[in-house]
Parts: structure tokens; C-alpha cells; sequence
């Protein structure tokens, strides 16, 4: 007997285009000011960092919203998926820990970052699917 979800396996491929878009667009949302703002952007979330006590906050803030932002970029066009899921998944990892369970944030201000995280680890480990330029488009 056929599975009734069968014949959508042909489009299996291109589930994490989609995935990458919903992904690129939370990233664009969360650090697309600070990182085409910096001068702006970069000191209140370095003044936060400090407040989290977090080390060299200034450049942790500078490569978070860089590798945010340029992560975004890379998802869109699907290039370079699972270096950029990688350093994603680092940075989310320690949002997650440092931002929100270390300060006994609730669930939901925690939310979002745990769903980016789980993003990049999906993609760290199923890669860009199609349409991409790592999948020959």
C-alpha cells in the first residue's frame, strides 16, 4: 500500500528553501539595523552584553550582528549553507545559554532565539536544499 504523503517526496528538496527564507527574514529582522547601523547599533547591544557580563562585549556584539546579518545574506541565496549554519548555530547556542538561561528568562522572550538556533542546527545537518547555489540550483 502506498503512503497517502507519498507522492510529495518530489519536493522534499525544497523544503529548506523555505526554511532558509523564514530563517534569513528573522535574521534581517534581529540584526539588520545593527549591522548596516553600526554606529548605532553596535554600542546598545554592547552596553547589554556588559550588562549580561558577557566578555569583550563590544566585539562580541560586532561579530554577533555581522554573523547574524551575513548569515541572512548566505540563506537567501543558499550559498555556503552549513559554514554559515554552523557559526549560527554558535552564536544562538550562546543566546540561548547566556542571554536567556543564564538570567532565568521565561520561554517566551526565549523563544525566538531557541527557534533560531534549532534553524541552524536543521540546516547545519540537512544542508540547503533546492534552489541554492551549494545544490547547483
Amino acid at each position: 500500500m502506498r503512503p497517502l504523503f507519498a507522492p510529495l517526496d518530489r519536493f522534499r528538496a525544497y523544503a529548506p528553501f523555505l526554511l532558509r527564507l523564514a530563517f534569513a527574514c528573522e535574521l534581517f529582522d534581529a540584526a539588520g539595523h545593527t549591522a548596516l547601523h553600526p554606529a548605532e547599533g553596535i554600542p546598545g547591544y554592547a552596553s547589554w552584553l556588559t550588562d549580561l557580563g558577557f566578555p569583550f562585549p563590544t566585539l562580541s556584539a560586532v561579530l554577533s550582528a555581522y554573523t547574524e546579518f551575513l548569515g541572512a545574506l548566505l540563506m537567501v541565496i543558499g550559498w555556503k549553507t552549513r559554514w554559515a549554519a554552523l557559526f549560527l548555530t554558535i552564536n544562538f547556542m550562546l543566546a540561548v545559554v547566556v542571554a536567556h538561561l543564564a538570567t532565568a528568562d521565561t520561554y517566551k522572550n526565549s523563544f525566538p532565539a531557541i527557534n533560531l538556533l534549532a534553524m541552524s542546527i536543521f540546516l547545519l545537518l540537512n544542508g540547503s536544499g533546492k534552489p541554492s547555489i551549494d545544490e547547483g540550483l
